[in-house]
């Protein structure tokens, strides 16, 4: 069956397509690559250590015979941008604030208002801002944080925890020229509505919007909507996103007058990886299938990260909106004869949705198995312009980051698979053959099995790659020709970007897990700018705000945006501003990529309980160990491994998974295994459902072990 994306004719699907698809790779190239996993990770359990030259040169072999597949590209080319400051965004954040409480303003999107006269702009922490694109004045439009007795719209918004907290997204009704209508999500704390013990507690915060607030606001008609269940493990939501329907009746001025509508409000146990993005079809019409039909990209909640409980194949079950891309109608008057009304009564849902005839899943379904879909762009194809593809960039946890074409009922394979390989909760592996998954309807039920859907980009956790991938657009301006036919996407904490000839990433969507397309670094001055603005504006933290992995202390924190004649602007949150792409140079450069990035060796490659450190105990190696320590674990663990509750170390996203921080290294406690070989093991594969990432191919085993060596000075273990 063919796979389509927003056609114009009903395609009732009883199962996904795709399913049971073989894999265009011989037996024998799969037993290359199996045998390579072996060797990588573990020799039958224990014998000699394979060196990394053997294994490059095996993989290059298996390169050459095509098991991993780089899409033909023009000779590789290292670009060079110029970017100009476009705006300097009003501060909301603290000045000497830590993680997001630092960033000076966090601005999350930048969209061109339809007919390019001025831009709207979000900042996580409340406001709506209009941008006057000649003068660079800026207006508050709307304030959602009512927090506290602050003085905007939603008593119960939250925004201060957790980087997608707050106000996360807005988009523009396709017809907003002609009725005014654009859309938001805000996230709101369900606990402020909850009765508070003791004399002192106070009133329960109200869901509704509160009144007086907006002038112009009519809310004579605003009801809150019932919320929409999730699975759980013990009761507890954390959060609930709120999908908002805003009538503007006057969009010529800078005031908001109208009405506003609640159409849905989902659950999520936790706050990461929340419902946070909204799209709707650009080459849809009046009278097409798909016009103003909402893509709404719905990350799985940290369900997918868990070891265990019931949460854990959120993403996979066809019985919740998590981990998902959703497809509606969120105007109850439109595409009545090809649509039913949901659940709640305030959308309705397509027919033609890939799981609407499946008992027991939910209709809104368009696609599934996803961790998180923070981002998605359209990518017109002159050749086909009437039925573009729909690209999510979905961040990873394990191995990779990754771009995946959204079809129509695929199942991208989380928690059981990230990109190219197969995951389970002792970590990473190689794709099993035949690579099929059960179809799941709900934490009981399965309906027969399916292929997995292969990402068509992806980079590595590490030196080579980032933490995190933000979002990227396809090139279709004028203003920047060496752009021209390019995806430009980026890293969200290291601000790192890479391009990617859009001709290669079509042709990676190929069913094939083994094709990737081609990435090439792109060089900037971007976080050196970022640096000097956080400074010029104030900031007063001794590094940029914010920690990850890989970009360490100091997140540049960089997401993209584009304008309705196609040129690009970047935003970043650590210092406020928005910038524009004015320029690009290109010289001539050789990238690994992803798929060369695979050579790194995944683990021990002996037993790791049976690991005895090779590098002998002395006061050098200590203090090469405590230099490696400094440089990539003292600020997540604190400065002398103590772990970050003793050394006041706070980081945002372990806080709200229930405030399990960094551990103390020092004490007699082992969370991973006390062994030489299984500390070994930790630091070079790191440990899912954490932030601690594998250190494998950025620092050599000489180098871990050296770590080693300080952490048995400084523990009371024996």
């Amino acid at each position: 069956m063919p796979r389509i994306v927003a056609t114009a004719t009903p395609h009732p699907l009883p199962l996904p397509p795709r399913c049971q698809v073989p894999h265009r790779v011989s037996s024998e190239h799969r037993a290359i690559a199996l045998t390579l996993e072996r060797l990588a990770s573990d020799v039958s359990g224990g014998g000699c250590p394979v060196e990394r030259r053997t294994l490059k040169a095996v993989w290059l072999a298996v390169m050459t015979l095509g098991l991993v597949r780089v899409v033909a590209q023009p000779a590789p080319t290292s670009l060079t941008l110029q970017l100009d400051d476009v705006a300097a965004l009003p501060i909301t954040g603290e000045l000497a604030g830590e993680n997001t409480r630092g960033q000076l303003a966090r601005i999350n999107y930048l969209r061109d208002e339809p007919g390019g006269r001025r831009f709207f702009v979000n900042d996580l922490n409340g406001p709506l801002y209009i941008v006057n694109k000649t003068t660079k004045a800026i207006t508050t439009y709307l304030d959602f944080n009512g927090l506290a007795g602050r003085p905007g719209l939603f008593p119960r918004f939250t925004f201060e925890r957790n980087f997608a907290t707050g106000l996360t997204s807005f988009v523009f009704d396709p017809d907003y020229r002609r009725n005014g209508v654009f859309y938001t999500l805000h996230m709101e704390d369900p606990s402020l509505g909850a009765p508070k013990p003791g004399a002192e507690a106070g009133t329960p915060a109200p869901a509704a919007a509160r009144p007086g607030v907006v002038p112009g606001l009519d809310l004579s008609r605003y009801e809150v909507s019932t919320a929409i269940t999730v699975p759980t493990d013990d009761g507890r939501i954390a959060r609930e996103v709120v999908l908002l329907e805003w009538t503007d009746r006057n969009t010529a001025n800078a005031t908001f007058e109208g009405t506003v509508r609640e159409v849905l409000r989902l659950q999520h146990p936790l706050p990461q990886h929340p419902l946070g993005e909204m799209t709707f079809n650009p080459a849809a019409r009046p009278g097409d299938a798909d016009w103003r039909v909402m893509y709404l990209g719905v990350g799985d909640s940290g369900a997918g990260d868990q070891k265990a409980g019931v949460r854990r194949l959120t993403p996979q079950r066809l019985d919740t909106l998590s981990g998902k891309i959703l497809r509606i109608v969120p105007d109850l008057g439109a595409h009545r004869q090809t649509s039913t009304v949901s659940a709640n009564g305030r959308y309705r849902i397509p027919r033609d949705n890939p799981f609407t005839t499946v008992e027991g899943a939910r209709g809104e379904i368009w696609a599934y198995g996803l961790r998180n879909p923070h981002r998605l762009i359209w990518d017109v194809d002159p050749a086909r312009p009437a039925s573009p593809r729909l690209l999510a960039f979905h961040i990873g946890l394990v191995t990779a980051e990754t771009v995946v074409v959204v079809h129509r009922g695929a199942n991208y394979g989380w928690p059981l698979r990230e990109g190219t390989r197969a995951m389970s909760p002792a970590g990473a592996g190689p794709l099993p053959e035949p690579d099929v998954i059960p179809m799941q309807i709900s934490d009981v039920l399965s309906r027969g099995t399916v292929t997995p859907t292969y990402p068509v980009v992806e980079y590595p956790h590490g030196a080579a790659g980032g933490d995190a991938i933000a979002n990227g657009f396809v090139y279709t301006g004028r203003a920047v020709p060496a752009l021209t036919g390019k995806l430009l996407f980026a890293d969200i904490t290291t601000g790192r970007m890479w391009s990617a000839d859009i001709a290669g990433v079509r042709a990676a969507d190929d069913g094939v897990a083994s094709t990737v397309a081609a990435i090439h670094p792109v060089v900037t001055d971007l976080r050196a700018r970022v640096e000097a603005a956080y400074r010029a504006r104030g900031g007063k933290g001794e590094a940029l705000p914010g920690f990850a992995a890989v970009a360490g202390r100091g997140r540049v924190d960089l997401r993209f945006a584009a304008d309705e004649q196609g040129e690009l602007y970047v935003l970043t949150k650590s210092d406020g501003m928005i910038r524009k792409i004015v320029g690009a140079s290109s010289s001539a450069a050789v990238m690994p990529t992803s798929a060369t990035a695979r050579t790194s060796s995944r683990g021990p490659t002996t037993n790791p309980v049976v690991m005895t450190n090779p590098v002998a105990s002395t006061p050098a190696s200590i203090a090469a160990g405590k230099a490696m320590y400094d440089v990539h674990c003292a600020a997540c663990h604190g400065p002398r491994a103590e772990g970050a509750v003793r050394a006041g170390i706070s980081i945002s996203i372990i806080e709200e998974s229930g405030a399990r921080q960094p551990p103390d290294l020092t004490d007699a406690r082992w969370d991973h295994g006390a062994s030489d070989g299984e500390v070994l093991g930790a630091i070079k594969r790191g440990i899912p459902s954490t932030m601690m990432a594998g250190y494998d191919g950025r620092l050599s085993d000489v180098e871990i072990w050296q770590i080693v060596s300080y952490l048995r000075s400084r523990t009371t273990m024996p």
